[in-house]
């Protein structure tokens, strides 16, 4: 889908900020519902999943544990260099301008500002879903590593194209 018209008034440009906003919205309010348990309470469980109320101190995987102020800063680069990156391509790379990867960019930008609200204000992140074969997550994860696979997709399928 190329870009057309006015980038103020094109509405398909209110995906990225509907998906973010939807995304943190979510994620925050689970999290909030989450923080009504005592920390390692275990709220629900069913076969191989359950929810419990865990605190993170760390990123993804459980590393870096305890290191919250740089994980402040690489969020807030993270962020700034996504949004850059999403201007450049809006300009240089209109093919790669689609509603896809628009909802691939918010799902990331979503997830990574809802955990960064949580270091801000917390000083941890809240997780809760946990699968006991796989490290414990939240909503605001489960965006950012969906929008990293749809840009893979993205990727994937460009070079394939290229291929043939």
């Amino acid at each position: 889908m190329q870009k057309s018209g006015n980038p103020l008034t094109d509405l398909r440009n209110l995906v990225i900020p509907l998906t973010i906003l939807a995304l943190a919205t979510i994620d925050q309010l689970t999290k909030a519902w989450i923080r009504l348990y005592p920390v390692s309470h275990v709220v629900w469980k069913a076969g191989f999943v359950q929810i419990v109320h865990l605190q993170n101190t760390g990123a993804a995987f459980g590393l870096f544990q305890g290191q919250n102020k740089p994980l402040i800063v690489v969020a807030c680069t993270g962020i700034a260099v996504m949004v850059a990156l999403a201007f450049w391509v809006y300009r240089r790379l209109p093919y790669l301008v689609t509603t896809w990867n628009r909802i691939a960019l918010g799902l990331i930008l979503g997830g990574t500002i809802g955990n960064l609200i949580d270091r801000l204000v917390f000083g941890t992140v809240t997780d809760f879903l946990d699968t006991r074969f796989w490290p414990s997550f939240n909503a605001a994860d489960s965006g950012i590593s969906i929008g990293a696979v749809m840009l893979a997709i993205t990727f994937l399928r460009l070079a394939w194209k290229e291929k043939s």
